[in-house]
């Protein structure tokens, strides 16, 4: 049944696009730029030629520096935004050297990269009334049937108002200083996660530097049926054509460093204190499931992002224990009410950055993900 179901929606979509082979997409690089991108799960050969871009320095720190992670989850992209205000206004937030973000923790990274002078834009952009206009839709039945039920051209907007060139200059000096900020899109026709230095970008010079960042930042945060994929053209042999790029959390929902890294490498005298800010719950919450298509679709989704967030987070906490570094972890620890209809719920997102508030302002980070401690009641 499925494999009609999908055969009938491919017949009702998109324009067409350029065709382009297996070896071009592994040879492709964006036209002006190189050394700005790769991709999570490279071999361990390329992690280790590419260590010194991967790493920051620890900037005459004794080994010490500070990693921050933001992590997908939509509308609860504003506990994200809450925690870093709180942490700001409890006086002891650091400097990052290291930040990275998928989906909505994309579009809170470059504002925690470059410090609480950009709180405001942060509190603004997670809480604002701005938010609301991404809820008016056209129809979900477009984002079945054509490329999304929300138009691109909102989301844009949204990321435009705050991408200014005063902020690209900020990402660009702390790069230029060592600080590494990196930020995650899906390849869908490579089925691979991209990672993407956003401060290299930033300290290239190349003049369309912010719109290419524009694009980064939009297709991070695309979700898949919710807003349109985002092309992003590069180049091979010669020839130019368009990759499709969508949310980051497609396929992770929160990063920290390539696969081949957290696995096999260690951290050769750098010891980081990593911060990891879920921007979801992970902890299981218990409903009785309403036996429809859509409902079951949805609570296996929620199932699995959590499963798998859980098991991420364990992965990070582990890489930390072996390598000595510190870690701690913020998360939504609690049943916030949201109306479901609504991709970017008003209510619910200030419910989520007043609790990531009292957890930045008082310092609440957990060890490790929520383990045998129970269910959650849904709401």
């Amino acid at each position: 049944m499925l494999p009609v179901l999908f055969a009938f929606l491919a017949g009702c979509t998109t324009p067409d696009r350029t065709p382009y082979t297996l070896a071009e997409q592994m040879a492709a690089s964006v036209p002006g730029y190189s050394a700005i991108r790769f991709y999570a799960d490279m071999p361990p050969s390329e992690v280790a030629a590419r260590r010194d871009r991967l790493l920051p320095p620890s900037l005459g720190k004794d080994g010490r520096t500070t990693w921050l992670a933001l992590s997908a989850g939509g509308a609860g992209g504003a506990f994200g935004a809450g925690v870093l205000s709180g942490w700001s206004e409890r006086g002891d937030r650091p400097e990052f050297d290291l930040v990275t973000g998928v989906s909505a923790g994309a579009l809170l990274a470059p504002f925690a990269f470059v410090g609480p002078s950009a709180d405001a834009q942060i509190t603004s952009l997670f809480t604002a009334a701005s938010v609301a206009r991404l809820n008016h839709s056209r129809s979900l039945l477009a984002g079945v049937f054509g490329q999304g039920a929300l138009p691109r051209r909102e989301l844009r907007a949204l990321i435009d108002t705050y991408l200014d060139d005063r902020l690209i200059d900020q990402i660009a000096a702390r790069h230029r200083a060592g600080a590494r900020l990196f930020v995650v899109t899906t390849n869908l026709d490579a089925q691979r996660s991209v990672i993407w230095d956003i401060g290299a970008i930033a300290a290239s010079g190349q003049p369309d530097r912010t719109s290419l960042i524009g694009d980064v930042l939009e297709a991070s945060a695309s979700i898949p049926a919710i807003f349109p994929p985002v092309r992003i053209t590069v180049e091979a042999d010669g020839r130019q054509f368009e990759e499709l790029h969508v949310d980051g959390g497609a396929m992770r929902l929160v990063y920290l460093l390539p696969d081949a890294f957290l696995a096999n490498e260690s951290l050769a005298g750098l010891r980081p204190d990593i911060h990891v800010i879920m921007d979801a719950e992970l902890a299981p919450s218990f409903s009785v499931v309403p036996q429809q298509s859509i409902r079951i679709a949805e609570r296996a989704l929620s199932s699995l992002e959590k499963s798998s967030a859980r098991e991420l987070v364990t992965g990070f906490a582990g890489f930390a224990r072996r390598n000595h570094a510190t870690f701690r972890l913020a998360y939504i620890d609690r049943a916030i009410p949201i109306n479901r209809h609504l991709p970017f719920d008003p209510a619910f997102m200030q419910s989520a950055f007043a609790l990531g508030q009292i957890k930045g302002r008082t310092g609440a980070w957990e060890a490790g993900p929520p383990l045998g401690t129970g269910l959650l009641e849904a709401q």
